[in-house]
């Protein structure tokens, strides 16, 4: 019962440790734990936010390039389809002389 704040023989207010903030029968630590605690869970807000927005860049930026490789290969595909036709064109007309 010593962190109880009472008065003492004379009237005069106890001068016992009440920890880091004055009221009675709170420890330093317990208090300096709990506000180590919800400093660390207002620390994350931001932090989750910034990942989310590198995650959702990133995500953005693989689908840009899949899809560059992607119509990569359809041109790829268009301009052997057109030389294909080129030159059976080519060897098609030289058969008519």
């Amino acid at each position: 019962m010593d962190n109880i704040k009472d008065t003492n023989q004379t009237g005069d207010p106890d001068t016992h440790d009440h920890g880091s903030n004055g009221d009675p029968g709170c420890n330093a630590q317990i208090t300096d734990g709990v506000t180590q605690s919800s400093v660390h869970v207002l620390g994350l807000g931001p932090a989750t936010a910034a990942v989310n927005a590198y995650l959702g860049q990133a995500q953005s930026q693989t689908i840009l390039f899949a899809n560059m490789v992607n119509q990569q290969a359809q041109y790829a595909n268009i301009a052997a389809t057109t030389l294909t036709q080129e030159l059976t064109q080519l060897f098609a007309a030289g058969d008519e002389e």
